[in-house]
């Protein structure tokens, strides 16, 4: 595959993930600050515990679909016999681990380069979020000391 071709493809995979990532956030984020604008002063710990989990369920789950849309592509373009060995590939490349120890074929290269820069920028993404959420909760958690 020639590099226009890879880069063109990288970047469209990209954009589409980072879509789910922001469109994931946009449902979510609503309802989290709903419930944190609900919560009292005397709110338990189990309920900030719920909602912080919420956050980070959901980022989670958009992650791991990005991860998923990285594999099928590397299955579907060739570079892996099994949607195993693809996942693998993926979230090694998606969390810019980088073992070593599985690699493309040079026709995939730049290609694949897309999948640890998708992970670089939604994983600053998810970042921000769950640090706005904490910030929100900031408050609530500094009247649980008193």
């Amino acid at each position: 595959m020639g590099m226009w071709v890879q880069i063109t493809l990288g970047t469209g995979l990209l954009f589409l993930c980072a879509g789910l990532q922001l469109w994931i956030i946009a449902r979510v984020a609503p309802r989290l600050l709903g419930a944190i604008a609900r919560i009292e002063d005397n709110s338990g710990p189990l309920r900030l515990f719920a909602l912080i989990c919420g956050a980070f369920g959901a980022m989670v789950l958009a992650h791991t679909l990005q991860i998923w849309l990285w594999a099928a592509s590397f299955r579907n373009l060739g570079a892996f016999e099994t949607l195993p060995e693809a996942f693998y590939f993926a979230v090694v490349s998606y969390t810019t681990l980088g073992y070593g120890d599985i690699t493309l074929d040079e026709g995939l290269r730049i290609f694949g380069t897309f999948a640890a820069i998708t992970g670089l920028l939604t994983f600053g993404v998810s970042t921000a979020f769950l640090l706005a959420v904490l910030t929100r909760l900031h408050p609530v958690l500094g009247n649980e000391r008193e």
